[in-house]
């Protein structure tokens, strides 16, 4: 199994969410859109999805108590 495949496959933590995040932005940066623009895309999305994963995980917590 693929790194990614077995991240897919477990919740990710705030921590390793947050620091895909980070990680992806420095990728994105020295990314060129004029030159690689499906790559810039894809980065762009997937640094979305990762932020709104990070918003998730961390209301979960306030959620369940209002219950």
């Amino acid at each position: 199994m693929t790194q990614t495949a077995a991240r897919q496959t477990q919740t990710p933590d705030a921590e390793q969410l947050a620091s895909d995040i980070h990680q992806l932005e420095a990728r994105l940066l020295k990314t060129d859109p004029t030159q690689e623009p499906t790559l810039y895309r894809s980065l762009y999305c997937t640094i979305s999805l990762r932020q709104m994963q990070l918003l998730a995980k961390v209301s979960q917590p306030a959620a369940s108590q209002a219950h």
